[in-house]
């Protein structure tokens, strides 16, 4: 029994990552008070332009990465990484199926001036046969149920280095007590960096795991901006008993007269990157 926790198969690996994406799925599908809307990053697609948040995993791929490589930015979001990519000569072909996150992206490009490719699309896509130097894939897997064929075709496609960048946790694992109180029920939290770990050495992958992040274990934020994000995190409608059942809470345990002390979203976030078979 040890040995096959320790030592998955691939199979195994596989049918475990799916049946977390599936809990996820199916909690959140039951719990969600509001209506899911069109375009899930509609509302906060501003935040994920460069320089709109602390990019820590910057320097690792810019390490990564060389001048002059064509790099395939799966789910490139607003352009953190697709923009400076494309600043230091790398030619950025960004996919990316929110509509939101593409204008925002589009819009980065073009007050960088800075030329990336960009293309709504989801991965693996449809008919795709161009080959790259580097595939990036940047907290895009979390809830990809068949991550199997997500990384056969990055592979596939990829000359030289695959990189995946992944959290700690997976998404609002920070706010899992929350979540519980208000829900009355355990989060169902998505796989992460060491789920992800797991899953290439059960692919007998030769990969390496680069780490950044910050020592705090709690992040000072507004309380309107805290009240935000955690009912993101727990799928609340604006008003309902819940959400007023939330922000008591919230208040109660991580309340100051400067703000609200979350608990950090994440404490590090892992880089991993491996060479693509051959043969």
């Amino acid at each position: 029994m040890a040995a096959n926790v320790l030592r998955p198969s691939e199979g195994e690996a596989l049918e475990a990552w799916a049946g977390l994406v599936a809990a996820d799925a199916e909690q959140v599908a039951r719990v969600r008070e509001p209506e899911p809307p069109a375009d899930h990053y509609g509302s906060v697609a501003p935040r994920f332009r460069p320089g709109a948040m602390a990019a820590l995993e910057w320097p690792v791929l810019d390490a990564l990465v060389e001048p002059g490589e064509t790099v395939l930015d799966i789910g490139a979001g607003g352009g953190r990484f697709a923009v400076p990519l494309a600043q230091k000569g790398c030619r950025v072909i960004a996919l990316e199926p929110s509509e939101a996150m593409r204008g925002v992206l589009t819009a980065a490009a073009a007050e960088s001036s800075v030329d990336i490719r960009v293309a709504d699309s989801r991965w693996p896509a449809p008919g795709w046969s161009e080959e790259v130097d580097v595939s990036l894939a940047a907290h895009v897997c979390y809830d990809i149920a068949a991550i199997g064929p997500f990384l056969d075709a990055m592979e596939r496609w990829t000359r030289r280095l695959c990189v995946a960048m992944f959290g700690q946790y997976g998404r609002g694992a920070n706010l899992a007590p929350l979540f519980e109180a208000v829900h009355g029920e355990p989060l169902q939290t998505l796989p992460a960096l060491k789920e992800f770990v797991a899953l290439l050495g059960a692919r007998n992958r030769r990969y390496e795991v680069r780490t950044v992040g910050r020592p705090e274990a709690f992040e000072l934020m507004e309380r309107d901006e805290a009240f935000e994000l955690a009912r993101r995190m727990l799928w609340l409608a604006p008003g309902s008993a819940k959400d007023a059942r939330m922000r008591e809470l919230i208040e109660a345990w991580w309340g100051t007269p400067e703000g609200i002390r979350m608990p950090a979203f994440r404490r590090f976030i892992g880089v991993v990157s491996w060479e693509p078979p051959r043969g």
